[in-house]
């Protein structure tokens, strides 16, 4: 009995090395479900060799909100990513989204109509994300086929999201508020960016980020007015570009 919580322990004492190895590249200390599993995920996975410090913002709209970051990123100089939901499109917002992504913005998916897909099957999830790649087919999206990343709604994430994700050879971007190590990952956190995000605390994440040539996603809701901050938004991608690299590049 002795022998095994010894060994008990030491699993104990290297998981929370290994947190603690990861908690200074962590955004905050509200630690959910998805945060603690894609750490855990994380503290075992070996870094890519030539894996450099990047930064991507990726929008979770395809309302009003998207013009805002559109403008945002113009002055910055920076490239963002919108996670397309089709039955939130009308013809002027799909119209600029094609126009942007020959600028050299990104384009992700994020569910058909935003369901709910942490009560779906397998084969409901697979047949959503084939529905919005037709979708953007079948309206002129450029180098469809080239759109890797699926943002799950409502930051769900269950066995059959990831099944169907990864058997489409995607990768999938989930609610883990943290730090990636490389863009290698299939799962990715992300930060948010919102009203009342600690600019100090998001330079200290980048500053690390670089040192361990880490990549960040910042997300943000531009349409939802109660979260989006224009100016901190701004402010964050700022200091980004001083420090990493914009995956767009």
């Amino acid at each position: 009995m002795k022998k095994y919580l010894l060994i008990l322990l030491i699993v104990v004492v290297l998981l929370i090395s290994f947190a603690w190895f990861r908690w200074s590249i962590v955004a905050d200390r509200k630690w959910g479900a998805q945060t603690i599993y894609l750490s855990i995920l994380n503290c075992f996975h070996i870094q890519d060799d030539n894996a450099e410090a990047y930064f991507m913002l990726i929008d979770d709209d395809s309302g009003p909100g998207i013009f805002k970051i559109h403008e945002i990123c113009e002055r910055v100089g920076v490239k963002a990513t919108f996670a397309v939901v089709p039955t939130f499109l009308d013809s002027t917002r799909c119209d600029s989204l094609k126009k942007w992504q020959l600028e050299g913005y990104g384009i992700a998916l994020h569910g058909y109509d935003h369901g709910k897909w942490k009560d779906w099957s397998y084969d409901e999830i697979k047949e959503d994300i084939e529905k919005s790649l037709f979708f953007l087919k079948q309206n002129g999206f450029s180098r469809v086929e080239q759109i890797k990343l699926v943002v799950t709604p409502s930051f769900y994430n269950t066995r059959a999201i990831r099944q169907a994700i990864h058997e489409k050879r995607m990768k999938m971007v989930m609610g883990a508020n943290i730090v990636n190590p490389d863009t290698l990952t299939f799962q990715w956190g992300r930060i948010f960016i919102k009203k009342d995000t600690d600019l100090d605390e998001i330079h200290r994440v980048l500053l690390r980020a670089k040192e361990t040539n880490s990549f960040v996603v910042f997300g943000t809701h531009s349409s939802i007015n109660e979260e989006f901050s224009p100016e901190k938004t701004e402010a964050v991608l700022k200091m980004a570009k001083e420090l990493l690299k914009n995956l767009h590049d």
